[in-house]
Parts: C-alpha cells; structure tokens; sequence
C-alpha cells in the first residue's frame, strides 16, 4: 500500500497514529476515491494488529471519509457533490462575516503572521508542492478566525469540509488557480490592513467562488473521483 507516513504523528498512541495517517492520505489523495481499504493490508503496513484499524475505520466512516458495505468491503468514499455545495454555502457565510469583522478588530501581530504565511504558499507555488500549499492555505483561513477570536469556528467548519478539502486538494494538484489564490490571499490581507470591509467581502467572495468554477472541469477530468 506504500502509506506516506508523518513524524509529527509518531507520539500519538497506535489507534489515533493510524487514523490521522490513513486520513491524511485520503485527503491529500494519496489513497483516490474508491480505492479498496483491507484490514490485512493495512495492518502489515503498520505492523500492528487489526484492532487500532478497526478503531480507525470508525472515526473515518463518522467523517464521511469511507464507506463500509457487509459482504464487499471498505473503501474509500467518493467526492460527494451536494456535501461539497453544503460545506461551500457554509464557509461562504461564515467567512464573508470573518473578514469584515477582521477590518475592525485584527491584530497587527496576525497580520504579520498572515504575510509570512503568504510567503511561505509562494515558496510552495514555485516548488510545485501542492500539498504544502493546502496545508498552507488552510491555516491562512484558520488564522482569521483566529485572529477575530472565533477558532473555535474554523474547528466547525473543518469538520464538515472533508469532501470540499479533498476537491480543493484536487484543484490544486490539477494545477487550477493556484497563483489566483495566492493573489487573494494578498488582497485579503490589504484590505484587512486598509479597514475596507467592503473590498474585503468582495475579495473573499470571489475567492471561495473558485470552487465552482473548478468543479465542472473537475468531473470532466476525474469522473471516477466523484459520487
């Protein structure tokens, strides 16, 4: 199965290890939608018994992420549209209302950390890493509601995003947009600096309408990919 395994999960204990390992490889699509997830397989990849897998196994089948059917098996669940559409609808909401409450409230330390992180997508963009890249991009959106005092709402938000993560994942790796959410990214963060609540709704706006316009070209290149 050749697994890409991650240091900072090596202290975690065998069930927590092997649950945030499989999901990371779900969600940076290491392991596609569909594929055949066996118990057997995956504890000799591990080296451990099948009970941390099958502890695993819940937590990923609560948070959509796999898929278990009596007589057939467990795989790895496909890119469900109408959840993408709901968790779509629910950052634009929230995150519209983040960023112009940002114009008034934010402090000047995450804008600094914000710039940083910007730097470090355009180090991603230009080593081609989109993986790193998402990871990144993430925590710039993290750290808005974090820097508003609201992160327990990001935390709400992430949980119901695991399908829109993984097509923003696929966005990324198809090469769709990438400097066009970097851009963003740098007019957020102006407008933020510039206290224009207006302008920075509209930025965010038409940043997560991206999603849209990459879904359609998306089914078209990856059917299998999806519901």
């Amino acid at each position: 199965m050749n697994l890409a395994k991650h240091d900072q999960y090596k202290n975690l204990n065998m069930k927590d290890y092997v649950y945030n390992v499989l999901k990371e490889n779900i969600m940076n699509l290491s392991l596609k939608p569909g594929t055949a997830l066996r118990k057997k397989e995956i504890a000799k990849e591990f080296g451990v018994s099948r009970t941390p897998i099958r502890e695993a196994f819940v937590k990923l089948k609560e948070e959509g992420l796999i898929d278990v059917y009596p007589q057939r098996g467990t795989f790895v669940s496909y890119i469900d549209l109408d959840k993408v559409q709901e968790a779509k609808f629910m950052r634009e909401a929230l995150e519209t209302k983040i960023v112009k409450l940002a114009c008034e409230v934010f402090p000047e330390e995450k804008l600094f950390d914000m710039e940083a992180n910007l730097r470090v997508q355009e180090m991603s963009l230009k080593q081609n890493n989109y993986i790193k890249l998402f990871d990144y991009d993430n925590e710039f959106h993290k750290m808005l509601f974090e820097g508003c005092n609201k992160g327990n709402i990001w935390n709400a938000i992430e949980q119901l995003s695991t399908h829109l993560n993984r097509m923003r994942m696929l966005s990324l790796s198809a090469d769709f947009n990438r400097s066009d959410v970097i851009e963003d990214h740098q007019r957020i963060i102006n407008a933020i600096e510039d206290r224009n609540p207006v302008e920075a709704e509209k930025v965010m706006d038409s940043h997560i309408s991206r999603i849209k316009f990459d879904q359609e070209k998306l089914k078209r290149d990856y059917p299998d990919y999806f519901v």
